[in-house]
């Protein structure tokens, strides 16, 4: 079979693959008023992709209280099959789709034109406007940055973590008009975008995760490490926390945990943001904690940083110094999404230990377990 014909064929097995797992998730989606989740991912071995699907709010719609609102009302008139109601909503949505490493070499524009084709074929069967779709290329983890992202944007990165114009969100930037948006979950709003960075501010595969903190945080003194754009600590604020301190090494990723503690309306005297590396944070740190998110990544090789970080390797470290500022009956959430890592709780001593992994995925993810989590308290 001609190259050509291979990758119209693919299309169409992409296009039917979408399609039922669409008219599935769609249906969920609607009934749980959930705003972005994963579509596809790598169903078909030939085809390895990964797509996830944004429904942006429109810009009048300003708070969770009218995120809520409109949200259920959307649901509501699509439910009950009122005209404009679907093509409304496919207006304000968006795919970012990556494109997995091959274990083979392939010629750049044969890739290039295989992508735009399964980009044709997306935008086709789900009726979405094709300039609403954003690609990427996941490497095989090398080690680098805690969060990836294009080499083009790496003076942009250096400015920023020295003080220059956030990148995040900024849709005045040529790569990311179009693509910066808000979305609604669980009662909050969270920025993200979906052109600067490989990740777009809001791990999908956490949300079930993140709702999990939200109700286990009422008056709790939470403590966020590694908190990225800080939805796990906007979920702890909005489940009434009494205290939540985030802690990152990126200046790009604190400015942004600002705008969406901002976006929700959260108390700033109940917030505390602090520039560090997690692990002197943890030998520094006097205070004690009620409830620790620990979501480390696989790897980081951050200049900032002391030491390079690697959590196949330091896991054990890290949870021994989390136990230790933990209060009497307080928890510690490990999560991680090193795939090779080996967890034993005989390593912990003095430590009790529960996986929660089925608890923390949701339908979308069900398939492709993207990652694992924990559950970790000191014996009594």
């Amino acid at each position: 079979m001609e190259q050509a014909e291979k990758t119209q064929a693919q299309a169409e097995l992409l296009k039917n693959r979408v399609t039922k797992n669409s008219k599935a998730l769609r249906k969920w989606a609607r009934k749980n008023l959930v705003a972005a989740y994963r579509l596809y991912d790598r169903d078909i071995p030939e085809i390895p992709l990964a797509i996830d699907l944004y429904e942006f709010l429109p810009d009048d719609v300003l708070s969770p209280a009218q995120a809520q609102d409109f949200m259920q009302e959307q649901a509501a008139a699509e439910s009950a099959n009122i005209p404009g109601a679907a093509a409304r909503r496919l207006e304000r949505t968006y795919l970012k789709v990556f494109l997995y490493e091959r274990p083979y070499e392939k010629p750049q524009e044969e890739e290039r034109a295989w992508l735009a084709a399964m980009t044709d074929a997306l935008a086709d069967c789900l009726q979405i406007d094709r300039a609403h779709i954003t690609t990427k290329t996941r490497l095989h983890d090398k080690g680098g940055s805690q969060y990836a992202q294009n080499d083009a944007n790496q003076k942009a990165r250096k400015d920023q973590n020295a003080g220059g114009p956030s990148l995040a969100c900024n849709a005045s930037l040529p790569q990311a008009q179009n693509f910066c948006g808000r979305v609604f979950e669980n009662g909050a709003i969270f920025y993200v975008d979906l052109a600067t960075y490989l990740d777009t501010g809001l791990f999908l595969d956490m949300r079930a995760a993140r709702a999990m903190i939200k109700s286990n945080a009422q008056n709790k003194r939470v403590l966020n490490l590694f908190c990225y754009t800080s939805s796990f600590s906007v979920a702890a604020a909005l489940g009434g926390a009494a205290a939540v301190q985030s802690v990152d090494l990126s200046n790009t990723y604190l400015d942004w945990s600002r705008k969406n503690a901002a976006l929700n309306g959260l108390d700033d005297s109940r917030l505390e943001w602090t520039k560090a590396d997690v692990m002197q944070f943890l030998d520094l740190c006097k205070k004690k904690f009620d409830l620790i998110i620990l979501d480390p990544p696989t790897f980081s090789a951050s200049k900032s940083a002391k030491e390079n970080l690697d959590t196949k390797r330091d896991w054990i470290s890290l949870c021994k110094k989390c136990l230790a500022l933990l209060d009497k009956k307080g928890a510690l959430y490990f999560s991680t999404n090193a795939k090779t890592l080996k967890f034993d709780a005989s390593l912990l001593p003095g430590a009790l230990a529960q996986e929660i992994t089925e608890q923390t995925i949701d339908t979308d993810f069900k398939t492709k377990k993207s990652h694992r989590m924990w559950l970790l308290q000191n014996a009594q």
